[in-house]
């Protein structure tokens, strides 16, 4: 059921050759995305559920830590823009059941997260299940993700106009060759740079302390408790496999490359395990900083943007008291200006293959739950927006899902001949 490994993966030459100005702004970009708005969810969680900085600092440095090590891995051996993390998702539920709780009763939750993704993975289940939804309906979710880093960008006029005027001024006017003399600079590094420029000069960022020190790995004792257990895996694991990892896989699949999904799957099984032990929700495949990987350059090289974002990931995990200082010291407007900003052509695509042709229904249904941020069960609503899509779409758009069926057995049928010989 597993992905067979590549028998050649790239050496230091190869990375050297297919690295480039837009894999390294795409990392930069991805990088800084993952060092603001999810450290202020963790911290957010962390408060809510009353966690120590001691135990806040061994989320991070699991969560991003590990997380790099697993992106760089998989990334070199598939040559595909493959990113891991900690879920955002799971950070929230975590931290309102840490109130009633305790944290050795989570970590044996997240342990048992991990096998149950393990054994999906090993089933092939996953696989299957990613095959089987109709990628428009798959894609009108990920509209519905995607969509409010956009909105962010028009919003954040509100907020501070001079900032979004310059960041989003020079990012179009590069966009379209006018500036030909910077056209050699992606326009979202140059963003960064105009971005940094205006809150440096104006001094609009935090003062804090700098705590320079490195992390010291703790490995805390589960506890295997029934109630924790019921309340916490079933939606932890839906967390990793019905929302991130689905968000993921979607935008490999809609850039053309064709994902490991079992492999990956197993890595976040495996890695949610090692992560709990060290402290940190479940592990999975990124939604958002995916979609930043792969917002510009050739299609060929940009698995080495994951490598430089691994090797970035897992600096500031082992660094873990410094990325906290650093994450409340940028400005939260420039971040999710950034973040709208590289996610502007992700959005358009994942809108076009949407709403293009069949399955249109249960897209825009998928699309609509997704953006209401409904949550049921402690599951949110890019879940039940694939679910009720589906579910809707198999009731008024039978024809297409019918086609889609006999696609998928002949697919299936297909992949066994190939598995005899």
């Amino acid at each position: 059921m597993l992905e067979k490994l590549l028998l050649k993966f790239p050496i230091i030459q190869t990375i050297s050759r297919d690295s480039n100005r837009h894999v390294l702004s795409n990392a930069i970009v991805a990088f800084l995305f993952t060092q603001t708005g999810p450290i202020a969810i963790l911290l957010s969680a962390a408060h809510l559920g009353g966690l120590s900085e001691k135990e806040m600092a061994a989320w991070l440095f699991a969560g991003y830590g590990l997380g790099g090590i697993i992106t760089v891995v998989l990334s070199v051996f598939y040559k595909q823009p493959i990113s891991v993390a900690w879920s955002l998702p799971a950070a929230a539920i975590v931290g309102t059941s840490l109130q009633h709780l305790s944290f050795s009763q989570v970590v044996g939750a997240y342990i048992a997260t991990g096998v149950v993704i393990t054994i999906i993975s090993l089933t092939g289940v996953a696989k299957k299940g990613m095959d089987l939804i109709p990628v428009p309906i798959v894609m009108g979710m990920v509209s519905g993700v995607f969509l409010p880093f956009g909105l962010k960008l028009v919003s954040s006029f509100t907020i501070d106009p001079w900032l979004a005027a310059a960041a989003i001024g020079i990012f179009f006017l590069l966009s379209s060759g006018r500036l030909s003399f910077l056209k050699l600079i992606p326009p979202i590094l140059v963003s960064v740079i105009v971005g940094i420029i205006i809150i440096t000069l104006r001094a609009d960022f935090n003062i804090i302390p700098l705590n320079i020190s490195i992390i010291k790995p703790v490995i805390y004792k589960p506890e295997f408790n029934l109630n924790a257990l019921v309340e916490l895996v079933l939606p932890l694991t839906i967390s990793v496999i019905g929302i991130h990892n689905t968000q993921g896989i979607a935008i490999l699949k809609g850039e053309g490359y064709n994902p490991p999904v079992n492999i990956m799957t197993l890595s976040c099984g495996v890695g949610s395990i090692v992560m709990g032990l060290l402290g940190s929700v479940p592990t999975c495949i990124t939604g958002p900083v995916s979609a930043i990987l792969n917002s510009s350059g050739s299609k060929n090289s940009r698995y080495v943007g994951s490598i430089y974002l691994g090797f970035l990931l897992f600096l500031s995990g082992i660094f873990a008291p410094v990325t906290i200082t650093l994450a409340l010291f940028i400005p939260a407007t420039l971040i999710a200006l950034l973040g709208g900003l590289a996610m502007f052509r992700v959005i358009l695509d994942s809108f076009h293959n949407a709403f293009k042709g069949s399955f249109i229904i249960g897209a825009l249904i998928a699309f609509m739950i997704t953006i209401s941020n409904i949550s049921f069960w402690n599951i949110g609503s890019a879940f039940w927006g694939l679910v009720v899509g589906c579910i809707m779409s198999l009731l008024l758009e039978s024809k297409d899902f019918k086609k889609h069926m006999e696609l998928f057995k002949g697919s299936k049928n297909l992949d066994e001949k190939g598995a005899a010989r």
